[in-house]
């Protein structure tokens, strides 16, 4: 980015801070991301060949603009999205309908049933697959900023506290350790207690016809996308969530889903007996999510006119030194194997850090009305999502992880030198132990920068 656009860029941001906003227009449009059956589904520790497609994969685009600053929402059925993806969605986006490409955001729900767009843990990209996303990416914003109408905008935040768990848990000898166990297995009478919270928030941003009917809405959900499993592409309760929401707002009323910081979030539950996995167990999430949604939007208040917003922070953050294998090897557990796949990773994670030693992470902030959404391209912990939540000088935020790029689980410090899965090293895993506070500082100076104006 050159100099002049990085002030136009700046003054965007401060344009955010000091103007009241105007009449909002919003318009949707939802393009199919579905890949070629036979192409990999990246999500393990091994190639997975797709077999057929149990629900499409989608992107699905939402314009906003106050009649100054336009914005842009992507939600894409994927695992991750990488940065060339993204950067070659923006060039066509901007070139199409001049909305900057600093302004959108395309983040990605982490579906472990989804195309193989990027990299990581014995799976490796399928360049046509990723030129095939940007292209949809592009053409689904185009077609919402076509469509933009005077809207309402409405923003809620409910509860649903009942279908995700902390994976993570300290054991007996201190250490941590991700999934242990349900009752029953070897190392289960170990466990402590989980170390590190949940977020129950379901954050929904929707729109409506002035007085009428819905036209779209946003969900922002903090759980891994581990449900469904098998060699089907799915968008995983993602899709169920969509099925049930529409079956309320219309059919036609597409629905966007961005993931909050759930790096150490899945629907399992250790301590139960109970099996959370497989399509039935997606869609009563599903539906979970869609009666809390629906009933938050029962409880909005809505306006006609308010601000819009952008604003980027580059934080550089470095690739960690190589480690000892031995020593960071989980001793059971999710991440204890298969060593094979982790020396390889380790030896890419290498030629990458020769390459580009420091990492220029981009931290986004976007302002709808009284919602402040802060980006990051990590599976980034829920602890940290907190935080800038807590911090926040907005009236309503989320955190939208695995977004504009991919840059790797974001454990806390503790989880370093705690143990488990998140912190062995691989590409999905690379970047120092400070990568999480850098991360809450570079989010909470983007929504400071869109932040309303103090009165």
């Amino acid at each position: 980015m050159n100099i002049l656009a990085h002030f136009l860029l700046a003054l965007s941001g401060v344009e955010g801070l000091v103007q009241a906003g105007g009449d909002i227009k919003a318009g949707f449009a939802t393009e199919d991301i579905t890949p070629k059956i036979g192409a990999s589904i990246p999500g393990g520790f091994r190639p997975n060949p797709s077999k057929g497609v149990r629900d499409p994969l989608l992107a699905v685009a939402c314009v906003v603009t106050d009649g100054a600053t336009p914005v842009a929402l992507v939600g894409i059925d994927s695992l991750f999205v990488g940065k060339e993806t993204v950067k070659a969605a923006r060039e066509r986006i901007e070139k199409a309908t001049g909305i900057p490409g600093a302004n959108v955001l395309v983040g990605a729900s982490h579906t472990h049933s989804g195309g193989p767009l990027v990299g990581c843990l014995g799976n490796e990209a399928d360049p046509e697959y990723q030129e095939q996303v940007a292209r949809a990416v592009a053409a689904a914003v185009e077609s919402a900023w076509k469509s933009l109408q005077p809207v309402e905008l409405g923003v809620g935040t409910g509860k649903e506290d009942t279908i995700a768990f902390n994976r993570r848990f300290l054991m007996r000898d201190g250490r941590e350790i991700t999934h242990p166990g349900k009752p029953g297995t070897k190392f289960h009478d170990q466990i402590v207690r989980p170390s590190g919270p949940v977020d129950p928030d379901v954050g929904v941003l929707a729109f409506r016809k002035p007085g009428g009917a819905l036209i779209g809405a946003f969900v922002n959900f903090a759980c891994h996308c581990t449900v469904v499993g098998g060699n089907e592409f799915s968008a995983d309760y993602v899709a169920a969530l969509r099925k049930h929401l529409k079956a309320k707002i219309g059919a036609d009323a597409p629905v966007g889903f961005l993931g909050g910081p759930s790096g150490d979030i899945t629907q399992v539950d250790n301590r139960s007996t109970a099996k959370e996995f497989g399509p039935d167990h997606a869609d009563m999430m599903g539906q979970k999510l869609a009666a809390e949604a629906w009933r938050t939007v029962g409880r909005m208040a809505w306006q006609k006119q308010s601000a819009t917003a952008a604003a980027v922070e580059t934080v550089p953050i470095a690739i960690r030194p190589d480690p000892d294998p031995v020593a960071e090897k989980p001793a059971f557990g999710l991440g204890s194997g298969p060593d094979d796949v982790y020396e390889k990773e380790r030896r890419l994670v290498a030629e990458e850090r020769a390459r580009t030693p420091v990492l220029p992470c981009e931290v986004q902030g976007i302002r709808i009305g009284p919602l402040g959404i802060a980006t990051n391209g990590a599976e980034y912990f829920c602890e940290h999502g907190l935080r800038i939540k807590a911090a926040s000088p907005h009236a309503f935020t989320w955190v939208s992880q695995l977004s504009n790029e991919y840059i790797g689980y974001v454990p806390t410090a503790q989880a370093f030198v705690g143990g488990g899965y998140e912190p062995r090293t691989a590409r999905s895993s690379k970047l120092v132990p400070e990568a999480g506070q850098r991360l809450v500082e570079g989010a909470l100076r983007a929504l400071q920068r869109v932040a309303p104006a103090p009165k």
